[in-house]
């Protein structure tokens, strides 16, 4: 079987063949940003947002992004075609590189590392999505205090952890709550409520990352009609919900019928939930 490539600054390399730097701030400190993309038919769905993410990511935490944009969107398609990939997910990974020397301060001129990764994908299975997700509440804390609350930074070992957790406890998801015990997010996902047939999702403010799904979402229920409301949630509403889904680049939107083993509304996807399903992966296809 011809073994993937992956490309690392630059070079195209076979993925079990492609190394980088023990050294690399990356690794040792997980000082670097990421983005996970999703191209369907061979183009990228919503690359501009992601894109200009990645360039908001790298400017919080001060790192330079190699290259221009052009090349970067040139690399991924090359790489696509040189995995002969037209449907698959795709990493972008940049890390502040090799260090001059060991410690916490970065180098006044880094060289950064870029990694692009592609996997196939084609979604998930549509039974996931009839029978829904459940997730637990997590005693991880999510800070909106902090930068990288609001970043995709390559330290995810809150979300780790968190997910660790549900898993232990059967769930598939992780639901986490801010310093100030208000909703925020899913260990990998933004969540929405829908509560008296309107749509309430947690307020950026709330340590939540500006998702690009979560976005597709409200301009699809501004379209159907609906109202979305940004604001922050108290814990207990998760419970009086009607329905509950959540977002992210490659799940689109996943219905949540339980949580912490109670079932939300009738403990199955919503109409509004698979209204909204329905018309994302409509767009997904149009690349719209």
């Amino acid at each position: 079987m011809r073994q993937r490539l992956i490309y690392v600054n630059g070079a195209f390399l076979p993925e079990q063949g492609a190394h980088l730097s023990a050294l690399d701030r990356g690794f040792t400190l997980g000082d670097g940003v990421f983005e996970t993309l999703r191209a369907v038919s061979g183009r990228v769905f919503r690359w501009d947002n992601h894109l200009a993410r990645l360039r908001r990511s790298a400017e919080t935490v001060g790192l330079p992004l190699p290259g221009r944009p052009a090349e970067l969107s040139d690399a991924i398609s090359a790489l696509l075609g040189e995995n002969r990939l037209t449907d698959a997910l795709v990493r972008i990974s940049v890390s502040r590189g090799v260090p001059d020397e060991r410690g916490l301060m970065p180098p006044s001129t880094p060289t950064p590392t870029l990694v692009i990764q592609s996997a196939p994908f084609a979604g998930y299975p549509e039974e996931r999505y009839q029978r829904g997700f459940t997730a637990t509440i997590s005693a991880i804390r999510r800070n909106e205090h902090s930068p990288l609350s609001y970043v995709k930074s390559c330290n995810y070992l809150d979300s780790v952890l968190a997910r660790i957790g549900a898993a232990a406890r059967g769930a598939d998801e992780a639901i986490l709550l801010n310093t100030a015990g208000q909703l925020a997010c899913g260990a990998s996902s933004n969540i929405f409520l829908v509560s008296g047939g309107t749509l309430v999702t947690p307020s950026l403010g709330c340590g939540v990352l500006d998702g690009v799904t979560r976005r597709a979402v409200a301009e699809i229920a501004a379209d159907l009609g609906l109202q979305l409301f940004e604001r922050e949630i108290a814990a207990s509403e998760v419970f009086l919900a009607e329905e509950l889904f959540i977002t992210n680049t490659a799940l689109g939107v996943m219905p949540l019928v339980a949580v912490d083993g109670q079932p939300i509304g009738k403990g199955v996807p919503g109409p509004i939930t698979s209204g909204l399903r329905a018309a994302y992966a409509e767009r997904l296809l149009c690349h719209g």
